[in-house]
């Protein structure tokens, strides 16, 4: 008997595994979710875009950094005017008469020169370049935040393709019974022991696990086509994606405190937050940088023509740039109280989100612990379900039970054993709720494509 009551209530993982089979027989391709999670993260549009912007902040981080390096530039005034043969006569310092070039008379602009710069102090820039770095960072954390959004959809995709699989085979099973069910209603019809309206209702029930089948296996095929566009598979192989549902993760609640610190602190949306506090934090140091002075190092060589008309065709020149900042009509101080606002509403808005993110991870971790434990309780009641199913067909058999109870034993049987499937899969997606909100997912789902981030 008990060995009956077994097969019945697991009848869906052995549906499962013998479709599994019959697919990889038929040359088909096994998606895993560590390969579905890997292309997706190298494939996905929004990964490639998080990619770029970031890459793209690092570029701007790099331009505001050359503020550190010296400058050059090369310049020319040469050229060509239909005046510069015209010549003026005049008398030397020792009266003799000369006469000179009319076109270079007095001019100041060389043809040729060669500049040089050098900044050696002005802290505004100099805070505005490591503002920059951070923004590169905020670009980084946001790539991994994306990182986690991917994951996560792949995981609920594949989760529902795994789902809907086993709710497949639930329901052939389901059609089978209904089937016998219906017959054995039409030999106690014929007997006189049986109603037709019961006879009919039987009929019904087997058009209704029919119509609940084909509409599962029409989910199933939009499941499939859904997970294929999120990983990049062709959307021709897509209706007979096969998924391995024996290789999930395993669920566990080690090593998640939400009370610890580098808990929240290694979530995406926290470290972004922090990078921007920190990035308000330096706009206040360059806001008060105006009240500071600058200094620069300029030179360089210029060659002023052949024809001009002092005493010298190049000079090389070097200068100290010198700025200090005496009266500027209030505009640093009153940059300095709008930095000083925009820091502390920075520093504001972290804390609330620390606050929420644990509180949202106390929440999650409660609902998970509660989750692990309900499909030992399902799979007791869906074995219940079907020994009930199982007494009333022998009752039915044996003319002590009637097709209604064996109808009720059969929808509660029905009920309960996609109950089991539900209350199997909802760990694993509160468990990657919890990974997505600390940052972990991507990186437990496919280690080899992603760098874990060092501890902030």
């Amino acid at each position: 008997m008990e060995w009956k009551v077994v097969v019945v209530a697991r009848v869906w993982c052995a549906a499962f595994a013998v479709c599994a089979a019959a697919g990889r027989a038929a040359g088909t391709d096994t998606l895993t979710l560590d390969d579905a999670v890997t292309r997706a993260l190298r494939d996905a549009p929004a990964a490639k875009i998080a990619r770029l912007e970031a890459g793209q902040a690092d570029d701007a981080a790099a331009a505001a950094r050359s503020i550190y390096y010296p400058r050059a530039s090369v310049s020319s005034q040469a050229g060509y005017s239909n005046r510069q043969d015209d010549t003026v006569d005049a008398l030397n310092g020792q009266y003799k008469l000369k006469r000179y070039p009319l076109s270079s008379l007095g001019s100041s602009e060389p043809w040729l020169s060669l500049y040089l710069e050098q900044m050696v102090f002005d802290l505004r820039q100099w805070r505005s370049a490591e503002r920059s770095q951070l923004e590169a960072e905020v670009a980084q954390v946001v790539e991994a935040q994306q990182r986690e959004t991917i994951s996560d959809n792949v995981l609920n995709s594949y989760l529902d393709v795994v789902r809907l699989e086993q709710l497949g085979a639930l329901d052939r099973q389901r059609v089978t019974d209904a089937e016998w069910l219906n017959r054995q209603a039409g030999l106690l019809l014929d007997a006189g022991r049986a109603l037709p309206g019961e006879r009919d209702q039987a009929a019904l029930s087997v058009d209704e696990a029919r119509l609940a089948t084909d509409d599962d296996a029409a989910t199933l095929v939009e499941a499939r086509i859904a997970l294929a566009r999120l990983v990049g598979v062709d959307s021709d192989a897509a209706p007979t994606l096969a998924v391995a549902a024996d290789n999930l993760p395993v669920v566990t609640t080690a090593g998640i405190d939400p009370e610890r610190e580098e808990t929240t602190r290694a979530a995406p949306a926290l470290r972004a937050l922090e990078l921007r506090k920190r990035m308000e934090e330096l706009g206040v140091s360059a806001a008060r940088a105006g009240y500071l002075p600058t200094l620069a190092i300029r030179g360089g060589y210029f060659h002023y023509g052949t024809r001009r008309f002092d005493s010298f065709e190049s000079e090389l020149a070097v200068g100290v740039d010198l700025k200090i900042p005496v009266f500027d009509g209030f505009q640093t101080s009153n940059s300095v109280d709008g930095a000083t606002k925009a820091a502390e509403a920075a520093r504001l808005r972290y804390d609330a989100m620390r606050e929420d993110t644990r509180a949202h991870l106390r929440e999650l971790m409660r609902q998970l612990r509660a989750a692990l434990q309900q499909p030992a309780v399902a799979d007791k009641r869906a074995k219940m379900a079907a020994e009930r199913q199982r007494l009333a067909d022998l009752s039915l058999q044996g003319q002590r039970g009637s097709l209604g109870q064996a109808m009720a034993a059969r929808v509660d049987a029905t009920r309960e054993a996609r109950a089991l499937v539900e209350a199997k899969l909802a760990p694993l997606r509160l468990w990657a709720a919890v990974q997505r909100e600390t940052g972990r997912l991507a990186a437990t789902l496919a280690p080899a494509a992603v760098e874990v981030p060092a501890e902030p």
